[in-house]
């Protein structure tokens, strides 16, 4: 039987999750799952605002019939978010309550990771169900240059392995 595999955003102290499998998730500076304009990040008149960190990981509701293997994660390879506004992304072990970055200091460009080059969320092989892999950290950072407003949709692809 094919395995059942969703997304889950976290957030809180206890990694609370909430389905993101065909849902959004909102750059913002608070730790919630909430898809809402509250809390938005705001263009600063110099240097840098950075958003609170998303984390999303692989949530498996029917067990594979062998095993998953080979979690990774990537984009379109195109920020197509406008100048001044940028997404990085790093793998993570151990869940830690999502924080404020203040610099992209061991982060990597998100657009850099893409279907030939995925963020590597853990080779396995994992059997069974529940959370599995490693935890994919985002955030965003908007910097002086960028134009106030929404910006379009970006594309999070989760990629695996089954037997």
């Amino acid at each position: 039987m094919p395995a059942t595999v969703q997304i889950v955003e976290k957030n809180g102290a206890g990694g609370t999750a909430t389905d993101k499998t065909s849902g959004s998730v909102r750059f913002k500076t608070a730790d919630n799952a909430t898809v809402d304009l509250v809390n938005p990040i705001v263009v600063p008149p110099s240097g840098f605002a950075y958003s609170f960190e998303k984390v999303l990981r692989t949530n498996v509701t029917v067990a594979p019939s062998q095993n998953i293997s080979n979690i990774g994660a990537y984009s379109d390879g195109a920020n197509g978010s406008g100048t001044g506004v940028e997404m990085y992304a790093k793998a993570v072990a151990s869940y830690t309550q999502p924080v404020q970055p203040s610099s992209i200091t061991g982060w990597t460009d998100f657009f850099t990771y893409t279907s030939g080059s995925p963020l590597s969320l853990g080779a396995g092989p994992f059997t069974g169900t529940g959370e599995k892999g490693d935890h994919a950290y985002l955030m965003c950072r908007v910097g002086s240059t960028a134009s106030p407003g929404l910006t379009p949709n970006e594309a999070f692809t989760l990629k695996f392995d089954e037997i």
